[in-house]
């Protein structure tokens, strides 16, 4: 049995990261686990801090190209892609394996909680988007980098990795992971993610923004016009 590989984005984050690596550092420890920071061109200290405790992928700036570089530079057979301010808890590797191994499931990703404010952007989330539950199994198979994206790496090359748009590209790819593959979510153990764009930004006006940006795309709106509606916050 191979281990998982996980691959972190890495852009201007030496706020967050480090704590993201010790945090992560802590359940890899005496495991062939190996982990990779994929780094869009930072300016500020994220290479130096990140260098002590894990591989260095430079990359063009950009998720997509990101990703796909540290899925390169991985050398195990499961790939777990994750922002650099989420926290990943304890057993969350070994649910992937489990779901992988045992379960024959081919990717997914992960529930999440926010670090603060939780209650509050759940519950705006739910009123903006006019629904309170759903039922459909396949929504809930679509997944964003702040849960935490896995997949075999075999499915991953089968898929072509992530589409090298702007904007949208872990919709997209989770969306062809779900519809070709067997997909899951995991419920529990959740992934801890920082609330800093919805404090930084306002919390209505964070949430409405990415709904929008999400409708548009669906009804095929260019990523690269979308782009531009995206406020990067750091």
């Amino acid at each position: 049995m191979d281990k998982v590989r996980t691959t972190l984005l890495g852009l201007n984050e030496e706020t967050v990261i480090k704590a993201t690596l010790q945090n992560l550092i802590l359940h890899t420890q005496n495991t062939s686990h190996e982990i990779i920071v994929s780094d869009g061109g930072s300016r500020d200290g994220t290479v130096k801090l990140a260098k002590n405790f894990a591989h260095i992928v430079k990359s063009d700036k950009g998720r997509a190209s990101q990703l796909n570089k540290g899925a390169k530079k991985a050398t195990g057979d499961i790939l777990f892609f994750v922002q650099a301010d989420a926290i990943i808890p304890e057993g969350a590797l070994e649910a992937i394996e489990s779901k992988i191994y045992t379960e024959g499931y081919d990717g997914g990703g992960f529930s999440n909680i926010f670090s603060r404010y939780n209650k509050k952007i759940k519950t705006l989330g739910r009123i903006l988007n006019f629904r309170i539950i759903t039922n459909d199994h396949r929504k809930n198979l679509i997944f964003f980098g702040d849960n935490g994206i896995f997949c075999k790496r075999e499915i991953f090359d089968r898929l072509d990795g992530f589409k090298l748009i702007p904007i949208m590209e872990d919709y997209d790819f989770s969306k062809r992971l779900s519809k070709r593959f067997r997909a899951v979510r995991i419920l529990d153990p959740k992934l801890v993610i920082s609330p800093r764009r919805f404090i930084k930004n306002g919390f209505i006006r964070t949430r409405l923004q990415w709904i929008i940006i999400k409708r548009l795309y669906q009804i095929g709106i260019s990523p690269h016009y979308l782009v531009k509606l995206y406020k990067d916050v750091r």
